[in-house]
């Protein structure tokens, strides 16, 4: 498969709380972003969803959405998105509905099945209602119910109305994966699929996944032709030397992560002056190896081997930077340089 010229870039946004920072900067920060992120001709802003972590804002990516859509006129907002298992369908078609109405043909529901925490946080997002275990399959199908009003025969909950009320409000449905199992829901939901490439690494099984979804698609009103993005986590600046700096803090907010602390996002400075026990060491730098981490021609070169190798048809990038001024520089220079490297690509010999 050849990579499409000029690669679609999206990004996906965790809503760092760096530390000295709170909710309320963080999520204006978050704001600027989306408006940044459209300024520099990015095709989507996403949302995830996590739980019980400090260094995040991101639990619920709907009310960030809602309020980007106030801020921001072209760009496409989703989630990226909705651990399902975590909510009833019907309250997710409701909200994404209400958001079409806020931000009318520029919304995407992303949908994955991990709960984006620990299992004692699952639980407790869950209720008592969690205790009745569904399968995704199963959700998914009762949330397409739900958002388009067309029920299969005998469904128990038939003639609901999933309000607001109104014709093309259900948004355009992305199944994210990080293995084979999101491609096989995907391909039979005739919806897109998002490959987590930055929380599994492995090239070889996102071009499996790739492949098996357009071998299986069955067409749908929202994606006549399979589509693919592959997501990776990128920490760039104007030097090599500068970028592996900036990305200290993304290895020890995982290596906080792994030992259940909730703390808020590290800077720069915490991380340098961590004291790492030699296996405290390597486990951060075997988290930071998963992004692509360099200068903006190095990191351009990689998205575009990513896109070629994963068989994807866009690229959403994660930036791990914790300031948030230095974060929205940095979208333009990824833009600019993917950009620059297409125009090497095609400017004649």
């Amino acid at each position: 498969m050849s990579v499409s010229s000029p690669l679609p870039l999206s990004v996906l946004d965790l809503v760092p709380v760096p530390l000295g920072s709170s909710a309320a900067g963080s999520v204006e920060a978050a704001l600027a972003y989306a408006k940044a992120a459209e300024d520099a001709g990015f095709t989507r802003y996403w949302v995830a969803e996590h739980h019980n972590m400090g260094a995040l804002a991101s639990s619920v990516p709907l009310a960030v959405l809602a309020a980007a859509s106030q801020r921001t006129t072209r760009i496409r907002l989703g989630s990226g998105g909705v651990m399902l298992p975590n909510h009833a369908p019907l309250s997710v078609a409701e909200g994404y509905r209400l958001l079409s109405a806020l931000a009318p043909d520029r919304v995407d529901l992303g949908l994955g099945r991990a709960p984006g925490t620990d299992g004692r946080t699952a639980r407790a997002l869950r209720g008592a209602q969690g205790m009745i275990e569904e399968s995704f399959e199963r959700q998914l199908s009762d949330l397409i119910a739900f958002g388009t009003g067309q029920y299969p025969a005998g469904h128990p909950f038939a003639g609901t109305v999933a309000a607001p009320a109104g014709e093309g409000l259900f948004p355009p449905l992305w199944i994210l994966s990080s293995s084979g199992y999101g491609a096989h829901v995907a391909a039979k939901a005739g919806a897109g699929l998002a490959f987590a490439w930055h929380i599994n690494p492995d090239t070889a099984q996102a071009r499996a996944a790739a492949d098996a979804y357009r071998a299986a698609f069955q067409p749908s009103e929202a994606f006549p032709e399979p589509r693919v993005i592959v997501a990776a986590s990128v920490v760039t600046a104007p030097t090599a030397a500068e970028a592996e700096e900036l990305s200290l803090p993304l290895g020890l907010m995982f290596l906080r992560l792994t030992r259940g602390e909730s703390a808020p996002y590290p800077t720069v400075a915490e991380a340098k002056a961590y004291p790492y026990t030699p296996q405290e060491r390597a486990l951060a730098d075997s988290m930071r190896r998963r992004a692509i981490i360099g200068d903006p021609q190095s990191v351009a070169a990689r998205l575009h081997a990513l896109a070629h190798d994963a068989a994807a048809d866009e690229v959403i990038v994660s930036l791990n930077i914790p300031d948030a001024a230095q974060r929205r520089d940095t979208l333009k220079l990824v833009m600019d340089a993917v950009r620059a490297q297409e125009a090497r690509e095609l400017a004649p010999a």
